[in-house]
């Protein structure tokens, strides 16, 4: 998602989009056309996407390797250090408030935010179920067992509800006869890479 968005221009238009031929989608309600300047575009409403800081909790994320090579600045914040759950939301609000950031974008940061994060800071996060149906932990796990003949991922702004907050964007897949775990988990992923980057410049349209 880093490498579709960072340093990238986008200019918008007011048409809704409603997926493709594999997924179908709901709450992206602008096309988002990338250009080379936004200055190329004046007469549209344009803008441009940076990622200021790539942070993790774990010192050996992948996703540090990925930004480092985009050459973002990366810092480790080990929640392992830190006794309390706020402790460690209160040195995170402090490494980030600073940056005056649009818009703090979750990614694989399995923690339960306190209000002292979700109060202070703008961001969004992405569950791979159809929210709000399977919060939690497991929720790829727990939709591919259900009844349901549907599954999908949802792309919400943070709050103090464990995926609870507002939604802005949902995709769906249809579940298939027989399809083992591994086969519905990696087209979850799937959407899951699809939908993020939308759902981002959305937030940060409205």
């Amino acid at each position: 998602m880093i490498k579709a968005l960072h340093n990238q221009c986008f200019c918008v238009q007011d048409e809704v989009f409603c997926g493709t031929s594999e997924f179908v989608i709901g709450g992206i309600n602008h096309k988002f056309l990338r250009v080379d300047s936004t200055s190329t575009y004046e007469q549209r409403e344009c803008f441009r996407v940076e990622v200021v800081l790539a942070l993790s909790n774990k010192k050996d994320a992948y996703g540090l390797v990925r930004a480092k090579n985009l050459g973002i600045k990366t810092q480790v914040l080990e929640s392992v250090a830190f006794k309390e759950r706020v402790e460690f939301d209160k040195n995170l609000v402090e490494i980030l408030k600073p940056l005056e950031l649009d818009l703090c974008v979750l990614a694989g940061f399995m923690r339960i935010l306190t209000p002292l994060f979700t109060h202070s800071l703008k961001a969004v996060n992405i569950h791979p179920s159809l929210l709000p149906l399977f919060k939690g932990a497991h929720g790829i796990v727990e939709s591919y067992h259900s009844a349901m003949k549907l599954g999908g991922v949802s792309v919400h702004f943070v709050n103090d509800e464990l995926d609870g907050g507002e939604l802005i964007a949902q995709g769906v897949v249809v579940k298939r006869n027989g399809e083992s775990l591994e086969s519905y988990e990696a087209r979850v992923h799937k959407l899951e890479h699809y939908l993020y980057p939308l759902a981002v410049l959305e937030a940060l349209k409205g």
